[in-house]
């Protein structure tokens, strides 16, 4: 006999739909769900993620312009300073690296390219090779620029703005409580306060987190609200891949279903944000990655990550295809505007392109 579930999935997605919130113990109580209801709360899931979003989905992409010798101690990156990862560190990139890089990333696919420099936050040495990056991308049409350069002041993030970077890559990583734990170079609060920030100057704030470092399922609830409270566009959803040589090189992988469980309830706590299913997806989910979808995720990352390898792209394409969603050239999702103080910036929305797939 089959036992009655006490969590009525449907009621709560209806909810949501119908601009109700998820509470922090129903979100709590949704992240220990186990078998066969698994299923139940990815179909939940999936009707809040269609009311929407419909069927679109994007892909980005990101190139590390400036890679290794951080002087950051967070322990799950390969690039910090502080560990003994086997990585080749390399200085900023000339521009004309940079625009071919978006122009191959625009022509295979993402709809949207951004730098990726290493280090707590840009110099006033490298800042002039930052803006001829930047000076690069914007040479390229038809994509959308972003970067993610760290800590960031006031002058940074308008000279950004003034540059034509229209959105600004800031995790928080974990919640408030773990974070301590895995970084201490830096704060939690550091990294709000940098997204804020962005948002302040008229940036559009793309801001995530990592899974599976160690944290509970009380910190995986208390990281979804302040993300729900930040209020960003994006959001990439992270799982750890663990590294030889970092500290968490022997941290126990995030099992398949448990990964889509953290992403369908995090659709839940999110509902209007653009859900980006980023590092990890490939080594941890192998064949479930179609399923992000279905649980909740709108757009992940194609081609390459920072210290590890993508899937080929043709891949990624024919896996859209398969499924027969909607590609969105500008973005999928948004911030939420019901939730106060924040600062919608006005956007025009991109047409649907249909692309074919790539061979290469």
């Amino acid at each position: 006999m089959v036992q009655q579930s006490s969590i009525d999935f449907l009621a709560i997605a209806n909810r949501i739909i119908s601009g109700g919130d998820i509470t922090r113990d129903e979100a709590k109580q949704l992240l220990l769900v186990q078998g066969g209801e698994l299923y139940d709360l990815f179909y939940a899931a999936n009707k809040v993620r269609r009311h929407f979003h419909g069927n679109k989905v994007t892909f980005c992409s990101i190139l590390p312009t400036k890679f290794g010798n951080c002087s950051e101690d967070c322990k799950f990156c390969a690039q910090s300073a502080h560990y003994d990862a086997d990585v080749n560190a390399y200085p900023m990139m000339d521009g004309d690296d940079v625009e071919k890089a978006c122009t191959s990333a625009r022509d295979n696919g993402a709809s949207a390219f951004g730098i990726v420099n290493s280090g707590r936050g840009p110099n006033k040495k490298e800042w002039p090779k930052i803006m001829e990056a930047i000076g690069a991308m914007k040479k390229v049409d038809g994509i959308t620029h972003c970067a993610t350069l760290g800590t960031l002041n006031e002058s940074q993030a308008r000279d950004l703005k003034a540059a034509g970077i229209r959105r600004i890559n800031h995790n928080l990583e974990t919640s408030k409580e773990f974070y301590p734990k895995i970084v201490t170079t830096h704060s939690w609060q550091d990294r709000v306060d940098t997204v804020k920030l962005a948002q302040k100057v008229g940036l559009e704030a793309c801001c995530g987190c990592i899974f599976g470092m160690g944290e509970s399922v009380d910190d995986r609830v208390s990281l979804g609200f302040s993300l729900k409270e930040l209020n960003p566009h994006v959001v990439p959803l992270n799982f750890l891949h663990p590294i030889a040589g970092t500290p968490l090189e022997n941290e126990p992988k995030l099992k398949p279903m448990e990964i889509l469980k953290i992403i369908a309830v995090m659709r839940m706590i999110l509902p209007k944000q653009d859900l980006k299913v980023a590092g990890g997806r490939e080594k941890n989910l192998r064949d479930l990655q179609s399923w992000i979808f279905y649980v909740g995720g709108t757009s992940g990352l194609i081609g390459n990550y920072l210290s590890t390898n993508g899937r080929a792209n043709q891949e990624d394409l024919q896996m859209i295809s398969d499924l027969e969603l909607e590609w969105q050239d500008d973005r999928v999702g948004d911030l939420d505007e019901s939730i106060p103080d924040s600062e919608h910036i006005p956007h025009s929305k991109g047409s649907l392109l249909q692309l074919p797939v790539l061979n290469f």
